[in-house]
């Protein structure tokens, strides 16, 4: 009888451990890349012919401090870009994030519709899924966040070095309807 209860109280705490744990949060989506572009999934190409950018400073009533750009892991261990900037924002501008290597375009990514907003904004773009992966070089690269009005250009860009061991990945090159760097995703617990 002893034995047997026991195994009941092992069996509970089991249970309650597993209650305790907070769940992966790897795949929702950045609430903060959501109130600033009213959306979190964005359009990518890889390898694209235009570069990035110039920087250029923003205009009145704007703000683009981008703070970091970090190659990191999603809570699954997925490879992933970390992005957080500081901003203030008006309606109507798109949200470009360009990665470069070497002097060329690695990749591009562009998302909604800005509102007014001020605030911080973070999130991660995964790197690596289905089999594909991201065409990243093995040194050092670069970062620029950019805002883009469609009418009349580049309303403000900043640019930076990505920060941390750049991943190795493994997979072909992301065809037009790939996974890969396609959803904003919610930054680590506490950032």
């Amino acid at each position: 009888m002893l034995r047997r209860f026991s195994i009941i109280l092992v069996v509970l705490a089991a249970f309650a451990l597993a209650a305790c744990e907070k769940p992966d949060k790897s795949y929702v989506p950045s609430p903060t890349l959501k109130t600033l572009t009213t959306t979190t999934p964005g359009n990518t190409a890889f390898t694209p012919p235009e570069s990035a950018p110039e920087p250029k400073d923003p205009p009145d009533r704007w703000q683009v401090d981008f703070g970091l750009a970090r190659w990191t892991e999603l809570e699954n261990g997925s490879p992933a870009l970390e992005l957080l900037a500081q901003v203030a924002t008006r309606p109507g501008a798109g949200m470009e994030i360009w990665v470069e290597y070497e002097g060329r375009t690695v990749m591009r990514w562009s998302a909604g519709s800005t509102t007014t907003y001020v605030g911080t904004v973070c999130f991660q773009l995964e790197l690596e899924k289905n089999g594909e992966a991201a065409p990243l070089g093995s040194g050092t690269h670069t970062a620029v966040l950019a805002f883009r009005d469609p009418g009349s250009g580049v309303v403000a860009a900043r640019r930076i070095p990505i920060t941390n061991t750049t991943p190795t990945l493994e997979g072909s090159l992301p065809g037009e309807m790939s996974e890969v760097m396609r959803e904003g995703l919610a930054c680590p617990r506490g950032q």
